[in-house]
């Protein structure tokens, strides 16, 4: 960009179209949403996320929060997730590393990656909040103001208040080290550690109370499995990018756009580490392909599977290398070509799979690294083509991000439909439970299946408006048949109308099966339950 206003005017306006969309859907639940705010009022702190391994300032924000409505976490949230993208701007212009079309590019693929779908659940609050605490107080640290050194530490505790933070509180120190250069002596270094003592002593001191304070919280406990899991990453990523360095320099190449891809790979990998290491298991997110279900298989001696399973993944990874040395060695547009197939299998694999599923933790962390591995990329691209190429990188990233975004528009009106159909339906409850079996989760945004919770806040928003009284819902699940002995109402929605049709329409088409079931002693089971 010429200026640095036309580049915010860009930058808010492809972010508004890419984000903007929850203005449509300001007051809808998504997800957790309908357990923990639907019915709720400010003065029901707990319900409102005031659990063990939540944020500590939960029980004073919230309840203001939800003084104003709903809608007022959303505005925050896209208010927030683009003032992180501000402050992130400012700091990678201090690194003196990237031109300024490099800081803005790396921006706005930081704003608009279709990352972190959750931040349209009101529930991901919390974790916005962190996110933007966390690059303010980053570029606070790195004015080298001593006036801002305090209004910093107060950033970072907010920051860590989500406690995968703190393993990216490496960064701030790494950049502090690199505005330093100080010697490689241990005299030297020492110095340089006693000056950043109150960083580090926060985020240690943080980590023991949290630990200590929050007695045993399963969710953050340290796996072996976890464990093996970083270690081996770093292993695989290390000796990859050290091999690929070592051999660039043989051939008198610079390293730049390496580094950069390898630095983003890191970064990638340091998001990660929080969640592999208390036995999260990132492999179970990726396509059928990658799953080798290898500790259930040896278990079940299933080791002719096994091994077919692993020779069709080694197969798809040389087919994959292979393919790509062929567009190098015979394609004078290698360069232009070989970058956008990595971006273009990334968005792939977003929309058909997402990053890691829904875990909008690990998703919070992921931007920074991609936006540097994308910086990286797109130097392999020749001069000529590099402004045409960015752009459409990021009118793609907008597009992509965008249609993630009206999967939820679309999901909001299909909840409010079906709200509208069973109010209609069942006027007759008396003191009947209510059932409901989803036949295919037609429509509900990422293509995930409606939990307990949301089907039972759906069927009581219809039934009692906003008073959540849960026991009039049972959940039907895949291997259960249905209750030995309830009076029951038995609801099957069926979606009649498509994706594109319900966007263009703004309505989506829901049809309300019905089955009455009648009071069963002990015995079989009802086997009128509507099937699934």
């Amino acid at each position: 960009m010429k200026s640095e206003r036309s580049f915010w005017v860009t930058a808010a306006f492809s972010y508004t179209l890419a984000w903007g969309w929850w203005i449509f859907f300001a007051n809808t639940y998504f997800w957790d949403d309908w357990a923990s705010f639907f019915g709720k009022t400010a003065q029901e702190p707990f319900d409102l996320g005031y659990y063990e391994e939540k944020h500590f300032l939960n029980p004073f924000i919230n309840p203001i929060l939800l003084e104003f409505g709903v809608w007022m976490f959303r505005l925050l949230i896209f208010v927030l997730m683009f003032g992180a993208g501000v402050f992130v701007y400012k700091i990678v212009s201090r690194l003196n590393v990237f031109t300024k079309f490099q800081c803005q590019l790396f921006t706005l693929v930081f704003l608009l990656l279709p990352v972190n779908h959750a931040r349209f659940s009101i529930q991901t609050f919390e974790y916005s909040m962190a996110n933007f605490f966390f690059f303010l107080g980053w570029y606070l640290l790195a004015t080298r103001r001593l006036s801002l050194r305090l209004p910093a530490l107060l950033c970072f505790l907010v920051a860590i208040g989500t406690p995968s933070y703190l393993t990216f509180m490496l960064l701030p120190l790494v950049h502090l080290f690199y505005q330093d250069r100080p010697r490689l002596a241990v005299r030297p270094l020492l110095a340089w550690t006693l000056r950043q003592i109150d960083v580090i002593l926060l985020v240690l001191l943080f980590a023991v109370f949290f630990k200590t304070s929050q007695g045993e919280v399963e969710k953050y406990g340290i796996t072996k499995y976890g464990l093996f899991y970083s270690f081996f990453f770093i292993i695989v990523f290390g000796t990859i990018s050290f091999l690929l360095i070592r051999r660039r320099k043989r051939k008198s190449i610079s390293n730049r756009r390496l580094y950069m891809i390898c630095g983003g790979v890191a970064l990638v990998w340091l998001a990660t580490v929080p969640y592999w290491i208390i036995g999260y298991d990132p492999v179970r997110g990726l396509p059928d392909f990658f799953q080798l279900h290898a500790g259930a298989r040896i278990q079940a001696r299933e080791f002719f599977t096994l091994s077919m399973s692993l020779i069709k993944l080694t197969g798809g990874f040389i087919g994959g290398f292979a393919l790509l040395y062929l567009i190098k060695s015979k394609s004078k547009y290698s360069s232009v070509l070989i970058p956008n197939i990595f971006v273009l299998l990334y968005l792939v694999n977003n929309h058909f799979v997402g990053p890691m599923e829904w875990d909008s933790r690990l998703q919070l962390l992921w931007p920074l690294g991609l936006a540097l591995i994308a910086i990286g990329l797109m130097e392999f691209v020749p001069d000529r083509f590099s402004l045409r190429n960015s752009i459409g990188l990021v009118c793609i990233l907008t597009l992509a991000t965008s249609w993630i975004s009206a999967e939820y528009l679309v999901d909001s009106m299909k909840q409010k439909y079906l709200i509208a159909e069973i109010k209609k339906d069942v006027q007759d409850l008396g003191n009947r439970n209510v059932l409901v079996s989803e036949y295919k989760n037609r429509l509900n945004a990422r293509d995930r299946t409606y939990r307990v919770g949301e089907w039972s806040g759906i069927v009581n928003s219809s039934l009692f408006g906003d008073d959540n009284i849960a026991a009039t819902f049972i959940a039907l699940k895949d291997d259960q048949s249905c209750p030995v002995s309830y009076r029951a109402v038995a609801l099957y929605p069926r979606v009649k109308s498509s994706f594109i049709e319900s966007l263009l329409k703004r309505r989506v088409d829901v049809e309300i099966g019905r089955i009455d079931l009648p009071v069963k002693g002990f015995g079989p089971s009802i086997k009128a339950c509507p099937e699934r």
